[in-house]
């Protein structure tokens, strides 16, 4: 993890507002974490459509993709009603595995099938993954049926470096959101944000874009560290949209 090593020596303290605005960050990204993690039930739907969670997140950030996929997010949730009937949920939960199940929309939630040489899971992404996991002593319980490089565990453990705060976890926050995610996780985004089936999963990817641009343009702020995204290898050979992809369904941490 040299990318760590090289940057644990930044003098800097963040002030306690800024670590307080980093904690509603994640809390902000709790949301799109749930509605990417696991099929949506009407329990889950009631909790996320309040206007309390929207008003949160509409607080929080504020940019114009932040608002417009904000509006697209409430618009979708009044059209699934209080109630969403059974036929409503299956639509859902058929979306959701096109998504992440199986590949239906050629969009794959992990990073190596976007970005490693013969496009299949568990490649090196994943295990560079996981040695950030370890850096930070978490886990994600059976690589199996969710690989480390899944968006999901991905996503959580950016929650976990933004609730701690400090100067080793949001330097590291940064990095990450730059080197595991940046060269994929917009090319993902985008793809279910245009093909996806159901309004709801159009803009969670859309709001997901816009939350990681301004945390990242805020850890800048904080951390001084400019955002540096290396460029995605080029693979004219092979695309994503072309590679079968079965990942599993469980829960990463």
């Amino acid at each position: 993890m040299a990318e760590i090593r090289q940057l644990e020596e930044i003098e800097i303290t963040p002030a306690v507002e800024d670590q307080a605005l980093m904690g509603e960050a994640a809390a902000g990204l709790g949301v799109v974490i749930r509605l990417f993690d696991r099929e949506l039930d009407r329990e889950a739907l009631a909790a996320l459509a309040t206007a309390q969670v929207q008003g949160f997140l509409a607080g929080l950030f504020d940019s114009a993709p932040a608002a417009a996929a904000l509006a697209d997010l409430d618009a979708a949730f009044a059209a699934l009603g209080p109630a969403p009937d059974t036929r409503t949920l299956d639509l859902l939960a058929a979306d959701y595995a096109e998504i992440f199940l199986t590949h239906g929309h050629r969009a794959a939630p992990t990073a190596s099938v976007w970005l490693s040489e013969d496009h299949t899971e568990r490649n090196d992404q994943m295990f560079a993954a996981r040695e950030w996991y370890e850096h930070w002593g978490v886990n994600v319980p059976n690589w199996r049926t969710r690989a480390d490089d899944h968006i999901v565990p991905m996503l959580q453990f950016v929650q976990i470096l933004l609730e701690r705060g400090d100067t080793a976890a949001l330097v590291d926050a940064a990095v990450f959101l730059d080197t595991q995610m940046g060269p994929w996780v917009g090319d993902f985004l985008g793809r279910v944000a245009q093909r996806a089936e159901e309004p709801l999963y159009r803009a969670a990817a859309e709001l997901t874009a816009a939350m990681l641009a301004e945390i990242r343009a805020e850890l800048a702020r904080i951390t001084t560290i400019a955002e540096d995204i290396p460029a995605p290898p080029k693979r004219p050979e092979m695309v994503p949209d072309e590679v079968a992809f079965v990942p599993g369904t469980a829960p990463s941490w």
